[in-house]
């Protein structure tokens, strides 16, 4: 069942938001991502993207307003109970509103999210709007609120990677040669909707073979066979948090050149587990664990970011990356550590943790095994099993 956020923190949240608003010397801020619109409000509408919204906040010094539509407007009055929602007149643009409330409020400056709003909408609340109100793009006013976590986003974050360690141990032990990787990533999202889960955050990449050299592969129907690289990267969500591990395993015997390959990637994502720290930049955490792979003689085989921020959206800001790795890490931070190595025409292995940054460095939330002999995986789920459970702190 979904928990509501509760309006204690959202108003905490609001409270945060106003603040940043001062600060930047805007009126208003409109609010068009819907999880953005989430975190502020608990309104959980669903947008038909690109075109059809479930509804914006205008958020301004003294109100708290929630814009949407007939067919969402009771349900906004149950979930955003802090807010004031309008409905849009019969016949009437949400733009038009918009701006009607933007010129009745006194509004001179109205920041919106340059990093969500799509083009068309834009040109349609500038035709809209007072000539004299200055639209103001923000890329990081939410984004600054959003990248620290809170307590309740932990808690949430937490069960999402709690169902998705469970949805891997049954995958281990559903695995055998013959089953297809659309059987692999069916039998996932049936396991997570029926666990406790809203069901995936991102269609599943469950690929083995030649595949796995393909960092965002789709499964087919091929099947997967013994002695070759399998990829399992996968995300449950709970209470609209996304969670996302990734593991490589293998059937039956395994290949020298496989076990070379997935023993530089482990040992550059435990290096980067233990290292990194607060006060590093994105780019600095990334070197660890590429330097280390460079240094084996990988270096052009890993080319994506070794990790990306997580929260109510699977690839959120903080990016651990040398192309986007600018900003400096900080403590309630929670990023996924995924190196990988991938060989066009053989496979690739890829493992991946999500972490959370504190005082003393990266916390490691999941718990799956990280063997490559899918034979080892079962024994150490085995083994959990039978473990007595750990004493309360």
């Amino acid at each position: 069942m979904t928990t509501a956020i509760a309006q204690t923190d959202i108003l905490g949240r609001v409270a945060r938001l106003r603040a940043l608003l001062a600060e930047r010397q805007l009126h208003a801020v409109l609010i068009s991502q819907p999880e953005s619109r989430y975190y502020l409000s608990g309104y959980r509408g669903h947008d038909l993207p690109p075109r059809d919204s479930a509804g914006y906040l205008l958020i301004t010094a003294d109100r708290l307003l929630l814009l949407t539509d007939m067919r969402t407007t009771q349900q906004a009055e149950q979930e955003a109970t802090s807010y004031e929602v309008i409905q849009y007149p019969a016949g009437q643009r949400a733009m038009e509103t918009v701006a009607e409330l933007a010129a009745k409020l006194g509004v001179k400056r109205l920041a919106f999210e340059a990093i969500h709003l799509p083009y068309q909408v834009f040109t349609d609340l500038r035709a809209a709007l007072d000539p004299s109100i200055e639209l103001v793009p923000q890329t990081d006013l939410v984004d600054t609120l959003r990248i620290i976590k809170d307590p309740s986003e932990l808690r949430a974050l937490q069960a999402a990677i709690d169902v998705l360690d469970d949805a891997f141990a049954h995958l281990a032990r559903f695995i055998e040669p013959g089953v297809t990787e659309r059987r692999l990533a069916w039998e996932l999202e049936a396991y997570l909707r029926t666990h406790g889960s809203e069901g995936v955050s991102f269609a599943p990449i469950t690929v083995g073979g030649p595949q796995t050299a393909i960092p965002h592969a789709v499964p087919a129907d091929r099947p997967l066979q013994e002695g070759e690289p399998i990829i399992m990267d996968i995300g449950a969500l709970v209470d609209h948090y996304c969670s996302d591990m990734t593991r490589t395993v293998c059937i039956g015997p395994i290949p020298e050149r496989l076990q070379e390959i997935r023993d530089i990637v482990l040992e550059a994502q435990l290096l980067a587990e233990r290292q990194i720290r607060p006060g590093m930049t994105g780019r600095e955490a990334d070197a660890i664990a590429r330097d280390f792979i460079a240094s084996r003689g990988y270096g052009e085989a890993f080319g994506h970011g070794l990790g990306h921020g997580i929260g109510l959206e699977v690839h959120e800001p903080p990016w651990v990356s040398r192309a986007k790795g600018d900003m400096v890490l900080r403590p309630g931070m929670v990023f996924s550590v995924e190196p990988g190595i991938y060989l066009p025409g053989w496979g690739g292995v890829r493992i991946e943790d999500l972490v959370l940054l504190t005082e003393d460095g990266c916390r490691v939330l999941c718990r799956s095994p990280k063997h490559l002999s899918l034979d080892d995986v079962r024994q150490a789920l085995t083994s959990a099993d039978r473990a007595p459970a750990p004493a309360a702190p």
